[in-house]
């Protein structure tokens, strides 16, 4: 999900508020590259929305955010197996089959377009990764299985960043959808968490609170 990213970004924050200056969002993001390295979830974590990235060697940082859709629910399910992102990054192959990388390009063009359009018409078939999923899947019995479901109201599973949650995006129907998930990884032994929540669209903030206002409240 990201969080490694995210914590940089939120101790970044608060260093800078706490030194009293403010800190350009595109400085801030090459600063995040360079501690952790991932510049597509550090921008999602500051920008908020859907948010794409990339960073030239540190020096230039590019990105495009769009709203993302308040109807479209989100469904994380984490299975009780962890997988270490070292182990999951170790069973990605040195190379890729070019047909592959085509088939996987092809869906993440259009998935990227369609999001930028402001339409959101996903369909399962833009989520159908060729260059982690078949790799990853391995890891934890039932996830094969979850990415291929298919249910009414359910527009797409993924692996959630490097694993083991899956995550599913969902237009109505989701709690019937996450029981659904939750039987798929229970049938191969595996137990599972459930978080129902959405996208924010604001992204990283820094709330300052007076210190005198709990003793304010108290009276």
């Amino acid at each position: 999900m990201g969080s490694s990213a995210a914590a940089v970004v939120a101790g970044l924050l608060l260093g800078a508020a706490q030194c009293g200056k403010p800190v350009e969002t595109g400085q801030l993001l090459r600063w995040a590259e360079e501690i952790e390295g991932h510049i597509d979830n550090a921008a999602a974590a500051c920008l908020g929305g859907l948010a794409f990235a990339l960073c030239n060697n540190t020096e230039r940082v590019i990105t495009f955010k769009t709203r993302f859709p308040d109807d479209i629910r989100l469904v994380l399910v984490t299975p009780s197996v962890p997988v270490p992102t070292r182990e999951a990054r170790r069973v990605l192959p040195q190379n890729y089959d070019r047909a592959d990388v085509l088939h996987t390009l092809q869906r993440t063009s259009l998935l990227a377009a369609t999001c930028a359009s402001g339409k959101f018409d996903l369909v399962p078939e833009l989520f159908d990764d060729r260059l982690h999923h078949p790799y990853r899947q391995q890891l934890v019995p039932g996830i094969a299985r979850a990415l291929e479901h298919r249910q009414e109201g359910l527009l797409g599973v993924a692996i959630s960043g490097s694993g083991s949650s899956v995550i599913a995006f969902t237009r109505g129907n989701e709690e019937q959808i996450a029981r659904e998930l939750q039987r798929i990884f229970r049938q191969e032994g595996v137990e599972t968490e459930v978080l129902f929540t959405s996208a924010d669209n604001q992204g990283a903030v820094v709330r300052t609170v007076p210190p005198d206002s709990s003793q304010a409240a108290r009276q």
